[in-house]
């Protein structure tokens, strides 16, 4: 066994898991059905290759004598199990199977498959991120997918061993250390942020959030859509994911103010090396947008841009060092900037088992990692869009409206750009920003 300090992004996740109950909000959940005559014995020698290709997958995580480790086992297995489908709603049936705690001192993971019905199957790896980000999931897709290929006969797997990994990373970077320079710019950025004292989908007092207990909601975003959305975010010369995100400033906006902080996940996969290793490479990070009634959304939009690329040149610092528990851990209180997310996905992996079809299924949350954290993930031209909600805040019915003004938002910039916020939030309200701004001056 080979030990070493745990990356900072570890060290926050395994952390922030020590004072949180079950089911802890960092299981994340990778699912697919499968159709067809699979070869189970095949399918449990390429998860055991993929193992060992991958020291993530055989690491524990504890507290040493120098601190919180990861513990690198030579050989190792994440635990496979096969049973019956227990029955109920798909999603929902999964959801439960996430939330099962995992013994992160013996493993970051868990496989199981279930028989689904005859000649059909549901794979479900349920991975802590202390050991996974998006880029990851997207490397499992393919070398499970040419992993199961060579184990049931068919073209060797040729993978390329990955280029370092998330021991010797940890260590690079606790020996660089974190430039002051990039401390100063989140100092600056979060001066004066204010606390977040609204959600949509309409101003209403707030009860205190009690605990983790989430629920999801879903919707799409059709083909016709996608392309104008794609079309308006060229246009504007910024990605669709600043957009999407704008989008979100401003339905918070509409309730909360015209400053207000939306996180997105940033990667730190910047280096070749590690474009090949499994692990979490990527923290949510807090984008300060500044929403004006009086301001175009394209004006919302350029202003995002900036903010969003002044973030990227200043990922390195990480989350816990932004916004900890309390000052005393981070620059700010992380109750002022962990309230809303957005996570867009354009390049969703594809697992590709010969003689199998399968269809990826996107499982809501275990726990609630934020007060709403929004997932929208590439469907050919349009997206799939999954919410995960904290049910302390919202309602099913309240979560739904949120969904429909996010798209509503999303169809009006797409549509027009130069779209006033003033028109925006009248139509998110059905009051005019000037009268209710008049109102709250008198109240």
């Amino acid at each position: 066994m080979r030990e070493f300090p745990q990356t900072f992004e570890q060290e926050a996740l395994w952390i922030a898991d020590q004072f949180l109950g079950d089911p802890s909000p960092f299981l994340e959940s990778w699912a697919q059905h499968l159709a067809g005559p699979l070869d189970v014995p095949a399918l449990e020698r390429a998860l055991e290759a993929l193992v060992q290709r991958h020291e993530v997958l055989r690491t524990a995580f504890t507290h040493g004598e120098t601190g919180t480790v990861q513990q690198v086992h030579p050989v190792g297995a994440v635990p496979f199990e096969r049973l019956p489908w227990p029955g109920g709603d798909l999603h929902e049936t999964l959801r439960r199977a996430g939330q099962r705690p995992l013994d992160l001192t013996a493993s970051p993971a868990r496989m199981t498959l279930y028989d689904y019905a005859p000649g059909e199957y549901v794979l479900l790896l349920q991975v802590h991120h202390v050991a996974i980000d998006d880029a990851s999931l997207a490397l499992l897709d393919h070398e499970l997918s040419a992993l199961y290929t060579e184990e049931t006969g068919g073209e060797p797997a040729k993978l390329s061993p990955p280029g370092t990994t998330l021991g010797a990373y940890a260590l690079r970077t606790r020996e660089t250390g974190i430039d002051p320079e990039d401390l100063a710019f989140w100092a600056r950025l979060l001066d004066g942020a204010p606390t977040l004292t609204g959600l949509p989908p309409r101003a209403r007092p707030l009860p205190d959030r009690r605990g983790t207990a989430c629920d999801c909601v879903r919707a799409t975003v059709p083909a016709g859509l996608g392309r104008r959305v794609r079309t308006a975010a060229r246009s504007l010369r910024v990605t669709p994911n600043v957009l999407m995100t704008t989008c979100m400033a401003v339905t918070a906006a509409a309730v909360a103010g015209d400053d207000v902080i939306i996180c997105s996940p940033v990667s730190r996969r910047g280096a070749p090396e590690l474009d090949g290793v499994f692990g979490c490479l990527t923290d949510l990070l807090p984008v300060r947008y500044r929403v004006p009634a009086d301001a175009t959304f394209a004006e919302v939009c350029a202003a995002a841009k900036r903010v969003s690329l002044d973030v990227l040149r200043h990922r390195q610092v990480p989350y816990s060092m932004i916004g900890g528990a309390n000052r005393a851990r981070g620059l700010t209180s992380g109750a002022r900037l962990n309230r809303i997310g957005l996570v867009l996905d354009e390049y969703p992996g594809t697992l590709s088992l010969p003689g199998l079809r399968s269809r990826r299924l996107h499982v809501g949350g275990s726990a609630a990692k934020a007060d709403w954290l929004q997932y929208v993930v590439a469907d050919g031209e349009g997206w799939d869009v999954r919410a995960d909600y904290a049910t302390d805040y919202f309602t099913a019915d309240e979560a739904e409206a949120v969904l429909r003004q996010w798209l509503t938002v999303l169809t009006m910039a797409a549509d027009d750009p130069q779209v006033p916020v003033r028109t925006v939030f009248a139509r998110l309200t059905g009051t005019d920003v000037t009268e209710r701004q008049e109102r709250e001056r008198h109240a």
